[in-house]
């Protein structure tokens, strides 16, 4: 039995939200459990003037919700779970919930994040990612069909924390492919280096540094799915910027399966993760993988 966790920010629930995580849930002979977090100002009010009933007014809020919460659900009502607790963060809630249910598969909607949040506070989506055991499905807020998964890895980082990641990401991937019945596109980005013009200006064109670097991308991605046993529909080596170059291959339609090694500190604030970024200019859905 799987566990499909589909965190609900606001009720109603979009209708296509719930049903893409419903027939994930169905396709994974698994449980759906739905989680909402509830939150009020009030309790900061309570800190300063102590509020006699305060306890009696945050359950009656959360009371309130897991009616409106489990009305929207009531056709189907046996075949989900519901959560609703007070809780300031939500990505804290989600994670701890996903834990307790041992979920593998947190499902959420895509955010409006601002491109400059990250600079001055982590928003709750980075968080969630990067404390999740569990894969996270990042849907984009319209409905739309998924014509291909893409598998986004790096290839060149042979760590061993890379080379299971990359395992896992494509591991993923394969599902996804075979649950919606698209092709499997595997690629790797190499940054585009500012030294490029001048290498090659100096260096003779029969030994082709870049090709040579493309070539060896390729090989390694071939042999890391044959080790897997894993056959991609497509693999490509792209180079350019890789946030911009994965968002232009995924397009509207795909499925992007891509992994995240929660970056912690200064570091985290100021530069995320590839996913993260990916994120900001993805406008399709995206599966995160730790």
């Amino acid at each position: 039995m799987k566990n499909v966790l589909l965190v609900v920010e606001r009720i109603p629930v979009s209708h296509y939200l719930l049903a893409r995580a419903r027939a994930l849930s169905a396709a994974l002979d698994g449980q759906l459990h739905l989680y909402h977090a509830v939150y009020d100002n009030i309790e900061e009010i309570n800190k300063y003037v102590g509020l006699d009933n305060f306890s009696e007014i945050r359950d009656e809020l959360v009371k309130e919700r897991r009616r409106q919460l489990e009305q929207f659900v009531y056709d189907f009502a046996d075949d989900v779970q519901c959560r609703v607790e007070w809780c300031k963060r939500s990505s804290q809630g989600v994670v701890n919930w996903a834990e307790n249910i041992s979920a593998d598969c947190i499902v959420l909607e895509l955010g409006a994040h601002h491109l400059l949040e990250g600079l001055v506070y982590t928003p709750d989506d980075w968080n969630l990612l990067r404390r999740a055991s569990c894969p996270v499905m990042v849907l984009a807020p319209h409905e739309h069909p998924i014509n291909s998964v893409v598998a986004a890895v790096d290839s060149l980082d042979t760590s061993e924390m890379h080379r299971q990641l990359t395992a896992r990401v494509l591991d993923n991937a394969r599902a996804m492919a075979k649950l919606f019945n698209v092709p499997l596109k595997v690629l790797t980005v190499l940054p585009a280096s500012g030294m490029k013009i001048a290498i090659e200006a100096r260096v003779p064109d029969s030994l082709n540094l870049f090709a040579q670097l493309e070539q060896h991308s390729m090989d390694i991605l071939q042999q890391t799915l044959d080790s897997l046993g894993i056959e991609a529909d497509e693999l490509q080596v792209l180079e350019g910027k890789p946030e911009k170059m994965i968002v232009e291959e995924v397009g509207q339609g795909g499925l992007l399966v891509i992994g995240s090694m929660a970056r912690k500190g200064l570091s985290g604030h100021l530069l995320g993760n590839t996913s993260e970024r990916v994120l900001h200019r993805l406008q399709g859905d995206v599966l995160v993988v730790n």
